[in-house]
């Protein structure tokens, strides 16, 4: 008899008796009271099993993750495209070697796929692949180890970040309760010692930048912001008349990090995106959607060149606090005129750049970004941005930086900690402005406010930056 006749008396076999059984069972469970407390009592011991059994698999599962993890935490991946590209196929072909041997090869086939995840450069896409083509309890096991090592690696964020030598940490202070009196926290920067008035904190350079777009090939470095007081030292971008460099070495940095993939390249052998998104920075004036075309070029470059780093600039920038950015015209123009830029260099790009997820990086620079000072002359005359940035408006502003460490320094009408920009470039400067002891919160500037009420300063903070200032000089002039 065939296999498929056999099934299918059994199945009508079985029916007709459940149903039978079905009817049974009915009967006593109405009629019958020490039936009923049985049951009842042999539901309870089944569902203790039942818990008993899932907590069994789950303490495994979760050992066998533990003991994964803890068994290549110590383990150097490549670095290079070339070694990483190498290292991830090898992974891929033992993993697919291993569960074909069955169940007792699924943990070390789980340990081949999550290390194949650790190099490829689009994770996302590889659990996709994963999930169609390996068996399922492998694919558990990767997915653990995967939410481990996110779990593990957001917890380990703060004791590495900042670096040591910047002398700051990120602590949580109270920023207020809500109306519910509930207590509200964010995230500000520390004095990790001691430092006088005058000294400097730290240094540090922007993840990127931006000159106001009236400044754009003229007398201003396109890269670092520096004025270009003599103009035979200007270095001219190869293939546009868009930005000019102070140095071959701001260009050569500039074309590898960003410039190369978004130059306008004066020519009509381009299809013009690259110009599209040019000319509606300059007449607009809006710096945030270029700078975030420089910012995911920059992101893929570094993960091109150095793999090695544990946290990318997006995972600095994840962290971050953002304005909430409504969708309009303005930003599906943005989105269309970035992925229209970027769509033809960075595969995948059309995907990743969701309007969410466009909207909340939009929110985040705006947040954030701060004002920079490198006009020579404190008199030139350079019109205020559309955009907000942090600035207290010593000389005119001639850009906007994005910074890792920088942007979580907290406000304060009376600060004891200034940003200087003497260098006369995009590296910042955090100078004590007064005693700043260790454990001591630094606090910054976001706003001009010298003949501002108490009133009007809370209400411009309120507005860019959802910020109640509660300062002594605010506080004492409520």
């Amino acid at each position: 008899m065939k296999t498929s006749t056999i099934v299918a008396a059994t199945v009508g076999t079985l029916a007709i008796a459940t149903v039978g059984y079905a009817l049974y069972f009915d009967q006593k469970r109405r009629n019958d009271p020490d039936f009923r407390r049985k049951l009842k009592k042999d539901r309870k011991r089944a569902q203790k099993l039942a818990k008993d059994e899932d907590k069994k698999k789950t303490t495994q599962s979760a050992q066998s993750v533990e003991e994964a993890l803890a068994g290549i935490q110590d383990e150097e991946f490549p670095t290079s495209m070339e070694d990483r590209e190498k290292y991830c196929m090898e992974q891929l072909s033992a993993g697919e070697a291993l569960f074909t041997q069955g169940p007792e090869g699924y943990g070390l086939a789980a340990i081949c796929f999550f290390k194949a995840l650790k190099v490829y450069p689009a994770p996302a896409e590889l659990v996709m692949v994963y999930q169609k083509t390996i068996p399922g309890e492998v694919f558990s096991l990767v997915m653990g180890m995967l939410s481990k090592d996110v779990q593990s690696k957001q917890e380990k964020y703060y004791t590495v970040f900042p670096p040591k030598e910047m002398n700051v940490k990120i602590e949580e202070k109270p920023e207020g309760v809500t109306a519910d009196g509930q207590k509200v926290m964010r995230r500000g920067l520390v004095a990790a010692k001691d430092f006088a008035v005058g000294e400097t904190i730290y240094s540090e350079s922007p993840v990127i930048s931006a000159l106001d777009p009236s400044l754009e090939g003229k007398d201003f470095c396109h890269y670092c912001l520096k004025q270009i007081q003599n103009a035979s030292t200007k270095v001219a971008c190869p293939s546009c008349t868009q930005v000019v460099y102070c140095s071959e070495t701001c260009q050569k940095s500039a074309g590898v990090e960003f410039h190369d993939v978004l130059c306008t390249k004066d020519t009509d052998e381009v299809d013009g995106a690259e110009r599209n998104l040019a000319e509606y920075t300059k007449n607009s004036r809006n710096k945030v959607v270029q700078m975030l075309a420089k910012f995911l070029v920059k992101m893929v470059y570094e993960e091109s060149v150095n793999s090695g780093v544990e946290y990318n600039a997006f995972d600095h920038m994840e962290r971050l606090r953002y304005l909430e950015v409504a969708s309009s015209p303005t930003e599906e123009k943005e989105i269309e005129l970035l992925r229209n830029a970027l769509g033809s260099k960075i595969p995948g790009i059309d995907e990743f750049i969701t309007e969410e997820r466009y909207l909340v990086m939009k929110g985040r620079l705006l947040y954030n970004l701060y004002g920079i000072s490198t006009a020579k002359d404190p008199n030139r005359a350079v019109e205020s941005s559309p955009e907000r940035e942090r600035s207290v408006r010593d000389g005119p502003i001639s850009g906007a930086g994005f910074y890792r460490v920088t942007s979580y320094a907290w406000h304060s009408c009376e600060p004891n900690g200034k940003l200087d920009f003497a260098e006369g470039t995009n590296k910042v400067s955090l100078v004590a402005q007064r005693e700043i002891k260790a454990g001591e919160e630094i606090l910054v500037g976001y706003i001009k406010h010298d003949d501002l009420s108490t009133e009007e300063r809370r209400l411009e903070l309120f507005t860019k930056y959802r910020l109640r200032c509660m300062c002594p000089l605010c506080e004492t002039t409520d």
